[in-house]
């Protein structure tokens, strides 16, 4: 058990009477003191004062005036009177003891005041510092928290951007340095961290063709702070080629520039070998529907020489049969042109070839000879000004197929089919030159509904004869070209039927040849309307568009 002195704040909360009593003891103790030591007889107060003080500093004034007042009346009953003459010159007795009184209170006071101010501040700076090291203690427990719970949202992150196949990318235009996911390194065959962060680390995986068509997108992020949005195709350091769609949002700095683009990346392989899929088996739709117009193409010739040569057999007239041999070879001839058109339909090439569109529609309408007859529908084709454009014809043929079929199919018979050509420019830029495909029919119209919904995939209103692809891959085979296509319909009584616009771009040599000549030969035009060139089956009213970047 230890024995520890109590301090002047324990002291100080005892009654006051008891720290009066405890001061006259001390002053007590001190006259005792003076009365033993010879030496200090001569100055009865010295001790006196400064216990004075310390009864001040550790009773509080209560305790400090009854030591004071004890102190006078023992030195006066016990040493002056008794012991030596005290007073000296003409100052009383009384006037010292009074005056002892005033000046150890008064120093009590100021000290014990003191004494008090600096317990307050030493209680302030502990205070001061036991927040600090609390507030340190919670800030450390706070980052900790947080820091677990961005770990382990980073990890749940990281799990979906796995499960998804996606990653993200940052692009910091300040400080020229792209910050990616390891998912983004994996995009490209690589472990994560293999390649640094410059911005041309990853145009080495980037297919060549591909690059100016970034390099452009990316140069007007920069001016303007547009959304970013492409697909290019990147090469692995096996040989395999993967496409990749990558999108991305700017964020300005105070200046109003781009700072930093975030973006998200995902390898969209599957879907373009999916879509590839079902463009090939729509053309082999296209060319089971045209099997059987190309069938009866022949089949009626066929039958045609077939009696010619039977005639002949029969005949003993030289000029008759002479006549209809003639006409046998007439349906052979016919017989070679729609194999000729079908053998060109089916024709791939490995390159775009320069051609006129006009003879690409020729070839097409030519497969549906037979149909169009059967049905008394007219044709007109009007091809003012007309330039070549190249474009990959098979693809070409397969997109006026699918318009001509859909066409046909909508109108009764004695329809009319009209078709025009001209020289155009892009109705989203009006810079871009081409040339423009408008095939309007006079059938039944299609209302707002279907028509907002007829370049979806699947989607068809044929349930016993359509696959839902037709107008879906006219809609891929033009966003390889660059090219659009719109679509107007009215279903008003009497002037009902649709028009669909077709814009296919001349290509660069075109565009060269476009941009010497002034631009003289591709006027903007307007979509077609009341007053347009062309026949027209009524007053159209737009209900669906469709178009690319």
């Amino acid at each position: 058990m230890t024995f520890s002195i109590p301090d002047s704040q324990s002291m100080g909360r005892l009654p006051w009477l008891v720290r009066a009593l405890l001061g006259c003891f001390m002053a007590m103790g001190v006259v005792a003191l003076t009365s033993e030591i010879a030496p200090l007889r001569s100055f009865p107060l010295l001790l006196s004062f400064p216990t004075v003080i310390l009864a001040a500093w550790f009773l509080g004034m209560w305790g400090a005036a009854g030591c004071a007042l004890t102190d006078v009346v023992l030195v006066d009953a016990f040493l002056t009177r008794s012991q030596f003459r005290f007073s000296a010159g003409n100052v009383s007795q009384e006037t010292r003891l009074i005056t002892f009184v005033v000046i150890t209170m008064l120093l009590g006071w100021s000290v014990r005041r003191l004494a008090q101010q600096k317990a307050e501040l030493e209680s302030q700076e502990l205070k001061r510092q036991l927040g600090a090291v609390e507030s340190e203690r919670r800030l450390a427990e706070e980052r900790a928290l947080a820091g677990e719970q961005l770990r382990y949202r980073d990890d749940a992150l990281q799990i979906a951007l796995q499960a998804s196949g996606m990653g993200l990318w940052v692009w910091d235009l300040e400080n020229e340095v792209v910050h990616r996911s390891d998912e983004v390194y994996r995009m490209v065959g690589c472990e994560p961290g293999a390649f640094g962060s410059e911005p041309e680390a990853w145009l080495k995986f980037v297919l060549p063709e591909d690059i100016p068509r970034l390099d452009e997108a990316f140069a007007k992020v920069r001016a303007d702070g547009a959304d970013y949005h492409e697909e290019y195709r990147v090469r692995w350091q096996d040989g395999s080629t993967h496409w990749l769609e990558s999108q991305g949002k700017c964020q300005m700095n105070a200046d109003g520039k781009v700072a930093r683009i975030f973006g998200v990346m995902a390898d969209i392989s599957h879907r373009k070998r999916a879509d590839e899929a079902l463009l090939r088996a729509e053309k082999l739709a296209v060319a089971g529907r045209l099997a059987a117009s190309v069938a009866h193409e022949i089949n009626n010739p066929l039958e045609a020489v077939a009696n010619m040569l039977f005639l002949i057999s029969m005949t003993d007239s030289l000029d008759e049969a002479r006549t209809q041999a003639a006409t046998a070879l007439e349906e052979l001839m016919r017989i070679s042109l729609v194999a000729q058109s079908t053998l060109k339909f089916h024709r791939e090439t490995g390159a775009p070839k320069s051609a006129l569109l006009s003879d690409v529609m020729d070839s097409v309408l030519t497969m549906f000879q037979g149909k169009l007859r059967s049905m008394g529908i007219a044709v007109v084709l009007k091809a003012p000004q007309e330039r070549p454009i190249k474009c990959m014809l098979s693809e070409t043929q397969q997109i006026f197929a699918n318009l001509i079929a859909n066409a046909i199919e909508a109108m009764q018979q004695n329809g009319r089919l009209l078709i025009r050509m001209r020289p155009s420019r892009d109705w989203r830029d009006q810079i871009t030159p081409g040339m423009r495909v408008t095939i309007c029919d006079t059938g039944g119209g299609i209302d707002r509904a279907t028509a907002s919904r007829i370049f979806e995939p699947f989607f068809t209103t044929k349930t016993e004869t359509g696959t839902g692809l037709g107008l879906w891959v006219v809609v891929q085979l033009l966003e390889r070209r660059k090219g659009s296509v719109r679509v107007w319909s009215s279903q008003r009584a009497g002037a009902s039927g649709t028009a669909f616009s077709v814009f296919l771009p001349f290509g660069e040599e075109a565009r060269s040849h476009e941009s010497n000549n002034g631009g003289q030969g591709a006027a903007a035009d307007q979509p077609p309307s009341e007053t347009a060139e062309i026949y027209t089956p009524g007053p159209f009213t737009s209900t669906s568009t469709h178009e690319f970047a």
